[in-house]
């Protein structure tokens, strides 16, 4: 149990790096120009802010429990090396998901994805389905699952936990959409007790997954900001977003946790299985999270790397798919989620907001 005082001081900090992470998430925060250079501390008010030194330009960052100013990597073009040496590439590739669905109909979702990563590289491809968040994070680190799709927090756990891996691209749900998404807090549409997110308090609480974004770490974050301790609440895993609205709506839980989708497209459509638009409200919207990254393994062959990466920036989209022939219209066309185009190049220090928070909610699996 956490005193009076300690949790106090928790519900500060959570807020500061919540204001600070969300002012930048939002594009405010445009200040004075900062003096600056690579390597030097920077506050955690200056987080994620710019400066430029010559010609080289830096950003405060967040990385093993520190403040730092750092180099802002250059875009550059992404391009197959010329020479390419297949022999050295594996027998099969394997590409792996977080679960957010059944296996079988995960399964369906990727085929079209699986199929144009076949044909562009030559080799046979898989796809494997991990039971929960920390499954695919095993797999990647022993080198089972090559390109990996990710949730903020579980990419970030993935890089501390030793996976040798980088964003080959972000999620975006048009051509000219810019990554990111949001935690929605949950109750039943007739529970007048529950307004807020602060009226959580005392309640049974559905997470979705110890290393979910949406569904533990902001809403973590947001209840300790809202005066809520989880630590000293009733609370349960559902395993998925789409569980997690289920069992609110059977009663399992009073309130919980889930993905903006779930909320705005899946359950509209009837896509989870017995609730209904007008069986569940939302009572809290976390800031703007960072977009989900699809992370390739760097321990291959740099061809393969480069490869792979070549194909979720340039080929992996819906316009290149119907370009190709691969599919007929955008409309019917899925990569991933149905709100998904495609990918955009993104780097690591995108997601320092993540850690920020992850740190500041004292979360065991930031360690």
């Amino acid at each position: 149990m956490y005193s009076a005082k300690k949790t106090l001081r928790r519900i500060a900090a959570v807020t500061a790096v919540l204001t600070a992470v969300m002012a930048i998430s939002s594009g405010s925060g445009v200040q004075a120009k900062i003096e600056a250079k690579v390597g030097d501390k920077c506050t955690k008010a200056q987080y994620g802010k710019t400066s430029k030194v010559g010609a080289t330009r830096v950003r405060c960052t967040f990385k093993n429990k520190k403040y730092t100013w750092t180099k802002v990597a250059t875009t550059t073009a992404t391009t197959i090396p010329v020479k390419v040496n297949k022999s050295k590439w594996p027998k099969k590739f394997v590409i792996g998901a977080v679960p957010s669905e059944n296996a079988s109909a995960m399964t369906l979702k990727y085929q079209g994805l699986v199929r144009l990563f076949q044909e562009e590289l030559g080799i046979p491809v898989e796809f494997y389905s991990a039971t929960d968040y920390a499954g695919i994070i095993e797999a990647q680190i022993a080198n089972k699952v090559d390109l990996a799709f990710y949730g903020p927090f579980s990419y970030v756990i993935a890089k501390l936990n030793g996976a040798k891996i980088e964003p080959a691209g972000v999620a975006v749900s048009s051509a000219t959409g810019t990554p990111g998404y949001r935690s929605y807090g949950v109750a039943k549409a007739n529970n007048a007790a529950v307004k807020t997110i602060a009226d959580f308090k005392g309640k049974r609480i559905c997470f979705v997954d110890p290393a979910s974004t949406s569904g533990n770490l902001y809403p973590t974050a947001g209840l300790l900001a809202a005066g809520v301790d989880p630590a000293k609440e009733s609370t349960q895993y559902a395993g998925g977003h789409p569980q997690s609205v289920q069992a609110i709506n059977k009663g399992t839980c009073d309130v919980g946790f889930a993905y903006d989708d779930i909320l705005d497209k899946e359950v509209p459509a009837g896509k989870v299985s017995g609730v209904g638009a007008s069986d569940i409200k939302v009572v809290w919207k976390s800031g703007l999270i960072a977009g989900s990254p699809i992370a390739v393994r760097l321990n291959m062959e740099p061809s393969l790397v480069a490869a792979v990466r070549d194909i979720v920036l340039n080929k992996a989209n819906k316009t290149a798919m119907v370009k190709a022939g691969r599919c007929t219209t955008e409309a019917t066309c899925q990569i991933i989620e149905d709100s998904s185009w495609g990918f955009v190049k993104t780097t690591d220090s995108y997601y320092d907001g993540v850690r920020a928070v992850c740190e500041s909610t004292k979360s065991t699996k930031c360690k």
